[in-house]
């Protein structure tokens, strides 16, 4: 009985056709695992690989494959890269020279025909045969995502027969999907996954039949682009070929299922983390192998996720140009959609939550306004301490959230702010690292703009004066108010400052919004004081601009003033129960006056109004656990903070002291050498050589 295998992908192409960088990549991972010993068990001899072959070469590639087998053999045929379908919607498998005529219809010399390779499986004595199609039935259309068209293609006509299974990425009608820069196709990748951690095996027998596998890349390519529906289509007893082994036995693979079983939508419940955690007491697993495999686990949904809120910005910055939308602008972000795997079901909440746009066409003195309002600034900060007073801090990590725009700053200080300008379309990301503190910057939208925030985002009424001065002064005015918010966002902050002077000097009636960016400016410069004056005067006018207030608030926190900055946020809170930021802050501020349960209640409402970046809230939380010695609950946050950052060195080195408090030797060391490894790869010389020191104690 031989196993043999062919494997093809097809990365470069025609004209008409864009290049799927994935998919050699996926041929050579499909040959890995299976040529493994522990896992597909192919010697490397039995093993074909053809990378980007012309129609010929590919013909005969597959011919020889089915060639001279006998019953008993095991042949797989793998296939990543355009499938494309003609007319009549027969399928044909594209090879490097596939093109399309200018009518848009393939020329069919220049591909593989599915109905030769059925011929040729026919003609084949062996009855277990194997057909893993990772492609779709037309030309993808799209940079980003590459998606390989809908058709219709009788898969079990055209490649169906006795012992044989035939795997596709999606079903015949529907889109699969290859997003550029991945190493590999969505569908791929967990099938691979499965093989590689055994997880697929479903039925904990040692071994991976091809239905199991199916079974466990559906469930993860539907948490990842519920769009995408792969398929199994098998002929008298094709569903039980095994294909792999698994591991019988292994305390990872245990608490892999185990996870799984208590993940649900990117996150962990409560009981299920506490039942993970004596999980992994009792298999003796390391944090950081536990952290790593949770990670993996609950990566689909938060891709998916990640899919929502690009469309979400993409529906916004149309929204944000024109009202109604074109016809044009709506064909546009359908096909975005199709590009990202999302069903309209997946956006039908999203766009319940936009409601209808100011008209395009204002007078002048309005446009002045609302461009004033679409590049309104609001920030977080997010401020870390070791649970020993010693100061620790972490390189921030971008996070788009349900805004518009974002950019994550860390700074040196101790009192430090942060303050993040947003404006529409463009987004800024850059980070610092520094000595003392973790801070993390999410911008909000202006509670005045015609963006609505997402639940948690600020949200209050503002009004904004009808101007009424001479159009020379207004003009003049304008000028330098549009060049001030243009120097604000390419951070030219001295600038900025002085064409806000001028405009609160030529029109400070109808120019209120100057003192907010004027104070902005000043925030970033770090000139609290001033800052906050101009916050007072424009708070005078609108007094319930929660951004306004979570701005001064901030101010106020940064000058050690806690009591004034929780009165801000207090306020804050009190207009609108949804802003998670001001909840955050309002937890630094209790952390920094010593309240710790008020700290922990106020991270606990930002975590549920799902405060971005999340993993600072559990970060934050876990540091006031370890204030009242709640240990347990400290290595539990830190476990979620990791989940959304997993080389946050700074995580690791913290629930290394939990660990140790605790007494747990064994979990101690490990986070903090894992901790130690990221120190160094940062170069954070000091940090660590302390965690060297924690080990070296630990080992005595």
């Amino acid at each position: 009985m031989a196993k043999v295998a062919l494997l093809i992908g097809v990365s470069e192409y025609q004209l008409g056709l864009n290049p799927l960088p994935a998919s050699v990549k996926d041929m050579q991972a499909i040959a890995q695992v299976l040529q493994h010993p522990e896992m597909g068990g192919f010697t490397e001899a039995d093993i074909q690989k053809l990378e980007n072959p012309d129609p010929q070469k590919m013909q005969e590639a597959i011919e020889g494959l089915f060639s001279d087998r006998s019953k008993d053999d095991l042949v797989v045929f793998y296939f990543s890269g355009h499938g494309i379908k003609d007319e009549s919607g027969h399928l044909y498998l594209a090879t490097r020279l596939t093109r399309k005529n200018p009518q848009g219809q393939i020329i069919k010399s220049t591909s593989v025909p599915a109905s030769f390779i059925h011929n040729i499986m026919n003609d084949s004595r062996c009855k277990r045969q194997v057909i893993i199609l990772d492609c779709c039935f037309s030309g993808a259309f799209a940079e980003g995502w590459s998606a390989k068209d809908d058709g219709s293609v009788d898969i079990q006509t055209q490649l169906g027969g006795e012992g044989r299974v035939v795997l596709t990425s999606s079903t015949s009608t529907q889109y699969s999907f290859q997003q550029q820069g991945d190493n590999l196709s969505t569908y791929t990748r967990y099938l691979i996954e499965g093989i590689e951690t055994g997880a697929a095996d479903l039925g904990n027998d040692g071994a991976i039949s091809v239905d199991e596998l199916h079974e466990y890349a559906k469930k993860k390519v539907k948490e990842a682009a519920p769009a995408m529906k792969p398929e199994i289509y098998a002929f008298k007893e094709g569903f039980k070929i095994l294909l792999a082994k698994a591991p019988i036995g292994d305390p990872k693979l245990r608490y892999r299922k185990e996870v799984e079983i208590y993940a649900s939508r990117g996150e962990i419940s409560i009981i299920g983390r506490k039942i993970l955690d004596a999980l992994r007491q009792n298999l003796r697993l390391v944090p950081e192998d536990v952290t790593a495999i949770e990670a993996e686990i609950l990566k689909p949904y938060r891709e998916y996720q990640q899919k929502l809120q690009e469309y979400e910005q993409a529906l916004i910055y149309a929204l944000e140009r024109e009202q109604p939308l074109s016809e044009r602008t709506q064909n546009e972000l359908q096909r975005y959609q199709q590009l990202l795997g999302l069903r309209n079901e997946d956006i039908a909440p999203i766009k319940a939550q936009i409601p209808h746009h100011r008209a395009a066409k204002q007078s002048q003195n309005q446009i002045a306004s609302i461009e004033a309002e679409t590049k309104y600034h609001g920030q977080n900060a997010t401020l870390v301490k070791q649970p020993e007073e010693e100061v620790v801090e972490s390189k921030a990590q971008t996070s788009i959230g349900n805004t518009i725009a974002s950019f994550i700053v860390v700074i040196r200080n101790p009192k430090m702010l942060i303050g993040a300008g947003i404006f529409t379309v463009v987004v800024l990301t850059f980070s610092f690292l520094m000595q003392s503190h973790k801070v993390s910057v999410t911008t909000q939208p202006s509670p005045t703009s015609s963006i609505t925030p997402t639940p948690n985002l600020a949200e209050s009424p503002t009004t904004t004066p009808t101007p009424n001065v001479s159009p020379t002064a207004e003009i003049n005015a304008k000028e330098f108010y549009d060049r001030g918010l243009d120097k604000s966002n390419k951070e030219d902050y001295k600038g900025a400052i002085e064409d806000f002077n001028e405009v609160l000097r030529l029109d400070p009636d109808n120019y209120i919004l100057a003192y907010y960016q004027r104070g902005y400016a000043r925030l970033k410069l770090k000139d609290y004081k001033e800052a906050i004056e101009d916050y007072n005067q424009y708070l005078k006018i609108n007094p319930n601009d929660v951004v306004a207030l979570n701005n001064r608030g901030t101010c106020y926190y940064n000058l050690d003033k806690y009591d004034l900055a929780i009165a801000d946020l207090n306020k804050s809170i009190k207009i609108t129960s949804k802003s998670s930021y001001a909840y955050y802050t309002r937890g630094l501020a209790y952390y920094e006056q010593g309240k710790f349960e008020l700290a922990i209640t106020d991270y606990t409402k930002a975590i549920e109004l799902k405060y971005t970046p999340l993993n600072s809230a559990y970060f934050n939380r876990a540091r006031a656990y370890y204030k009242q010695s709640n240990y347990s609950k400290a290595i539990e946050d830190y476990n979620q903070a990791l989940l959304n950052d997993p080389n946050d060195a700074y995580s690791y080195y913290n629930r290394g002291l939990a660990f140790s408090a605790l007494k747990d030797r064994k979990g101690a060391i490990a986070d903090f050498k894992k901790a130690a490894a990221l120190y160094k790869q940062q170069g954070l010389t000091k940090d660590y050589q302390d965690t060297l020191d924690q080990i070296k104690k630990l080992q005595q």
